[in-house]
């Protein structure tokens, strides 16, 4: 019986966690010129808070970018945020807690994500400098601290729902990699 309930569940849970708003900072870092994917210390790079599967004609949104390696922001902080066209009111900032309005609202329907605001980041240090540089970063979304929630509203009455926040890594450590045989990878497609 216990295994008829946690397969019920499991089955009823998946699909609503693949289909929830989610809210995320997103960076594709590229320097010109240069072989390295990482960004340096004190060169600003983009990153970009994309809501994604949010099946509302969106309003506002409510959040902080939580940094819990480094609570003083020492070794990361934000210079500049640019939001989109239809950006009417802005309150707080992403560190301190950061609430911004939309009119027009964001179409959440299409095309399945919308770019909530650009936020302009500068590293301190340099990745993977031995003795106080920057390894496996985490920069988390998190809830507002005013209100304690990671929410959204949407037209036409401005009702909340909630928003899972995704945490983005700046300069990892290792990405996951094996070494395998041409035979051993197709045989997986066999």
């Amino acid at each position: 019986m216990k295994k008829v309930l946690l397969s019920l569940t499991i089955a009823l849970l998946i699909p609503g966690m693949l289909s929830a708003q989610t809210l995320g900072l997103f960076f594709d870092y590229q320097p010109p010129g240069k072989m390295s994917t990482y960004p340096s210390a004190f060169v600003a790079f983009e990153m970009y808070l994309y809501m994604h599967h949010a099946d509302y004609y969106v309003t506002a949104i409510e959040y902080q970018l939580q940094t819990p390696l480094d609570p003083g922001h020492s070794l990361f902080f934000v210079s500049t945020v640019t939001y989109p066209d239809n950006e009417s009111i802005v309150n707080g900032d992403p560190f301190a807690g950061h609430s911004i309005a939309y009119w027009p609202p964001m179409n959440g329907f299409m095309p399945g994500y919308n770019l909530m605001c650009t936020i302009e980041g500068v590293l301190t240090a340099e990745c993977w400098n031995a003795g106080g540089g920057v390894v496996d970063y985490p920069l988390v979304i998190g809830p507002h601290p005013d209100s304690g929630e990671l929410r959204g509203t949407y037209t036409p009455d401005n009702y909340f729902f909630d928003i899972i926040g995704l945490t983005s890594i700046l300069c990892p450590d290792a990405v996951g990699v094996e070494e395998e045989s041409w035979g051993a990878i197709k045989s997986m497609f066999e």
